[in-house]
């Protein structure tokens, strides 16, 4: 058998198991994809769509709603300046600087504090990011009270862990012969941070930045449906009580910043560090001033009372044998949701990524080479608009809001946190897929374009051998932060460990909950493992 047949069997096989676990998983989790047909909800949820187009546009509503949309991008701006500051000096403790532990002048005992150090600087940050943000939110709301403080904390905390994360991975990746010539010159820890590790992470670093802010506004437009102010709240009132006028409102102030946002990103990405800089000081500059956060309140004795109350529950976890196997179930469900919503979705964006890259549609990879017209050019431009709406609308979205509207539908529990993580991952991996294809390098699909290939032979055989590895990097990547946002809509009744958390909080039952916490954290933790092995195989 030759290598290629070889190679070929191997990727039915992996592709297959893929398709076969996916299934699995919507059987575990308990999914009923039957209920996409019931005719009650299928109405209510066309009522849903039909009131959508006639939105409330009187003038005393837009400008609640302009008041509101201004609060939530406060919110993520100010969060995230929180999260920044959190995440860069928890990096700096987390990572293991290149050129510096072979030091052979770093004593015994500094080492052995080094590493107690890293060790405890990761566990903060794993701890941070395994809870959803909401969950924070939920939290901070019960001891400060209703407002946008809770909702800039839980994104301070959870966006610092994953942007921790990210910042400690790019620091040890870097470069490490600037760093021994800084260290043999006699330069000390700070220098050697500030002028060999800084310069060569800094670009990473405020393009990764650039991209959380745009998470964390989005985060900020759904955390009030727990209390924590900006449009959240509002659009989990317009569904409650069916004003979908309202809600129609509210969710095109969300696509609205939320595009506005990502082409000022596209454009601050290409501009000298100082423009995003300063873009993220006057972010959180402007919310402090604008938001209405009681900070005293924060180290209040009432407060402080309040949180040990909560984290005396964590000293004592539930571990009844019954309650700990339900945990292990709902964990079960929460991951399987997460699998099922990912394979579905990558297999979508798989498909809609390429119709939505100009360069295979439209451009071709020749050098100079006339520009298609006529017919051709008119379906190609017809493929790539829907295509690009469709991902744009499904990654705009938060996944709640995703989660609230398929609950018209289908009715709360997994089926509709499974469509809702869905949709939103298709957009996501829509994004990522479109950016890994327009990267290759352009030079074999130009060989195959000059023997007079068209586009599906350049994309098979030019584009697609290089773009696969990222592309799968990208969505197991993703299957690790579904996790988390499986445990998020539950919070809203979309069933597995975020509707468990939910409830054990409403009841302020603290044991139960710090069981289910710590579950969510085993989880994240797994899978954060097992998702980093398999993109180092896959990128060797």
């Amino acid at each position: 058998m030759s290598g290629s047949e070889a190679g070929d069997r191997r990727r039915i096989a992996i592709t297959a198991a893929v398709v076969v676990t996916a299934l699995a998983a919507a059987w575990l989790s308990g999914a009923e994809l039957h209920r996409l047909g019931d005719r009650d909800g299928w109405a209510s949820f066309t009522d849903l769509l039909g009131s959508l187009t006639s939105p409330d546009l009187s003038s005393g509503f837009l400008a609640r709603i302009g008041t509101l949309a201004i609060e939530s991008v406060l919110i993520g701006a100010l969060g995230l300046a929180l999260a920044l500051v959190l995440a860069t000096g928890l990096a700096v403790l987390a990572a293991r600087i290149p050129g510096l532990p072979d030091d052979p002048l770093t004593r015994p005992w500094r080492l052995w504090i080094q590493r107690i150090i890293r060790a405890t600087a990761r566990g903060i940050l794993v701890f941070y990011r395994s809870v959803p943000e909401i969950l924070w939110a939920y939290l901070f709301v019960r001891i400060l009270g209703l407002g946008a403080g809770p909702a800039v904390l839980a994104i301070g905390i959870t966006f610092s862990g994953i942007i921790g994360k990210l910042f400690a991975e790019l620091i040890e990746a870097a470069d490490p012969e600037p760093i021994r010539l800084l260290r043999a010159s006699g330069a000390g820890s700070v220098a050697v941070f500030l002028y060999g590790v800084l310069p060569q992470v800094r670009g990473q670093w405020i393009a990764y930045a650039l991209f959380r802010l745009e998470c964390a506004i989005r985060s900020a437009s759904i955390l009030g449906v727990v209390g924590a102010g900006g449009l959240g709240s509002e659009i989990d009132l317009s569904i409650r009580y069916f004003q979908y006028d309202k809600l129609a409102t509210a969710l095109l102030a969300v696509l609205a910043y939320v595009v506005v946002l990502e082409l000022v990103s596209v454009a601050l990405r290409r501009a000298r560090p100082l423009w995003p800089v300063s873009l993220f000081v006057l972010g959180a500059l402007a919310g402090l001033i604008w938001l209405d956060i009681p900070w005293g309140d924060i180290i209040s004795s009432d407060a402080v009372d309040q949180f040990t109350e909560f984290a005396g529950g964590f000293l004592h976890p539930n571990t009844e044998a019954s309650f700990v196997w339900h945990a292990l179930e709902l964990a079960a469900i929460t991951v399987a949701m997460a699998w099922c919503a990912t394979v579905v979705a990558a297999g979508i964006a798989f498909v809609l990524a390429p119709m939505s890259a100009t360069t295979f549609t439209l451009r071709g990879y020749l050098q100079n080479a006339p520009r298609g017209r006529g017919p051709t050019r008119w379906a190609a431009v017809l493929l790539i608009v829907p295509s690009r709406l469709s991902l744009q609308l499904a990654r705009s979205l938060p996944e709640l809001i995703w989660a609230l509207l398929f609950i018209v539908w289908v009715g709360p529990g997994v089926t509709a946190g499974i469509l809702a993580l869905t949709v939103h991952t298709t957009g996501i991996l829509g994004r990522l897929f479109g950016d890994a294809l327009e990267e290759a390098q352009p030079e074999p699909p130009r060989m195959i374009e000059a023997t007079g290939a068209g586009p599906l032979a350049r994309y098979l055989y030019g584009v697609l051998p290089q773009a696969f590895p990222r592309m799968l990097s990208f969505a197991l990547f993703r299957f690790e932060v579904n996790i988390r946002d499986a445990a998020m809509v539950g919070f809203v009744g979309a069933g597995g460990l975020g509707y468990a958390m939910h409830t054990a909080i409403s009841l302020f039952h603290m044991s139960d909950l710090a069981t289910l916490v710590g579950m969510t954290i085993a989880a994240v933790l797994l899978f954060d493992w097992l998702g980093d092995r398999v993109r180092l195989e896959l990128l060797r």
